[in-house]
């Protein structure tokens, strides 16, 4: 057998491929891009491996069959009939045991004005019979964190950014595409993700410009809105559309026609304390000024209370200064008057003293006791007895006794 070429065009043109090999390479060329298709739905029916149906061109004989698998026909939020317009996304193949062409169906969009109108209005009702519209939860006071669902590029964010107040507020974007196959899919997991990340935000923000009924079909999508519905904080969708609301808007808690409302929206969330502001600084004046004219008062009280007690403290020192001048006085008097007395005393008693005595010629005599001989009564022959003179003492024995009487 001629070895497999790798491809169509590769090889000897006169190479003979059997039928598998011939189907493989057609698929590998069919498989190798996605593909987006619009077609009228004919032949539509669901079954336990998936939902079958054929695209039918209008404008000329030709019929595509299609599978979508049961995730992703459910992940459209749409229920196929016959006649609807679509458009879908994905890639072609041949199925090889039996030759049959067929188009693997990823993605899912209504077109046409008509098909899109009935859809719109079928899930409308259907998600009204529900309550979806009704819950209107108020937004929180004083929104700084905003989660902010929208496409990256474009007039949308930056209008939206720019009419924010100066409040200090942060918005944490998530970028998806507004428009398209993927958008579903990617708004999808932006309200999954905030929805596990409510602890970050105060609002929910998701945005994009007007356009036609089929480029807002995203947020018509019935995932979409019971994701808005659903979300664990406070929604605002601001979609424009002239004629039909989108439904993710009708199941928001709050709207806005354009991305300037929907900041003026988040604003007026200041609003209380906006309008306080005057009142409260009013309030905050008169109370300063009552507070600083009783501060004044106490002060004044207090002035006059220091100054009664500066002129006690002054006229006090002049009574101590007269007290102790006085005092002073009297010490000083007694003071010479001991110092008199002193000198007196110190006169009698150097007049009395024995030293002064001795210093006149006179003498201390005791006896071997060291009592003081003051007669000779006191005395015995040859008894010792010490003599004090004024520059020393001496020893003598006594000889001779004689009484003057």
């Amino acid at each position: 057998m001629t070895p497999r070429p790798d491809s169509l065009f590769d090889g000897i043109p006169e190479a003979a491929f059997s039928v598998s090999e011939f189907l493989d390479v057609t698929n590998e060329l069919l498989g190798a891009r996605d593909v987006v298709v619009q077609g009228e739905v004919v032949g539509a029916k669901s079954h336990p491996t998936g939902f079958y149906f054929s695209l039918k061109d209008t404008t000329a004989p030709a019929l595509m069959d299609c599978y979508m698998s049961p995730y992703a026909y459910r992940g459209s939020g749409l229920t196929l009939e016959d006649g609807m317009l679509v458009r879908v996304g994905g890639i072609a193949s041949v199925y090889k045991p039996k030759g049959r062409f067929s188009f693997r169906v990823e993605t899912l969009q209504l077109a046409g004005e008509g098909s899109l109108k009935k859809a719109y209005e079928a899930l409308k009702k259907k998600l009204s019979e529900e309550g979806l519209f009704e819950r209107k939860r108020p937004l929180p006071e004083f929104v700084t964190r905003i989660g902010l669902i929208t496409s990256r590029t474009g007039a949308v964010i930056d209008d939206f950014r720019t009419n924010l107040a100066r409040l200090g507020m942060r918005v944490l974007h998530y970028d998806v595409r507004v428009e398209g196959a993927q958008a579903v899919g990617q708004i999808r997991q932006a309200l999954e993700w905030f929805n596990a990340h409510a602890d970050r935000i105060d609002v929910l923000v998701l945005i994009r410009g007007g356009g036609s009924l089929e480029d807002l079909q995203p947020f018509n999508d019935e995932w979409v809105v019971r994701g808005v519905f659903g979300s664990r904080v406070p929604t605002i969708v601001s979609i424009g559309h002239d004629r039909d609301v989108p439904l993710a808007q009708m199941a928001a808690d709050a709207s806005g026609s354009t991305p300037t409302a929907t900041a003026h929206i988040i604003n007026d969330t200041w609003s209380p304390l906006t309008q306080r502001l005057p009142r409260i600084a009013q309030q905050l004046a008169y109370a300063y000024d009552g507070a600083l004219t009783g501060v004044r008062a106490d002060v004044d009280a207090l002035q006059q209370r220091c100054a009664v007690h500066a002129g006690r403290i002054v006229n006090h020192g002049r009574l101590l200064e007269q007290r102790l001048r006085h005092g002073c006085e009297r010490i000083g008097a007694r003071i010479a008057q001991l110092k008199e007395t002193i000198t007196n005393y110190a006169r009698h008693m150097d007049a009395a003293s024995p030293e002064r005595l001795l210093r006149l010629g006179y003498s201390i005599v005791t006896d071997d006791v060291g009592a003081v001989v003051r007669g000779v009564g006191q005395l015995r022959h040859g008894q010792v007895v010490h003599t004090r003179l004024a520059s020393g003492t001496f020893a003598a024995e006594v000889k001779e006794l004689r009484s003057e009487s």
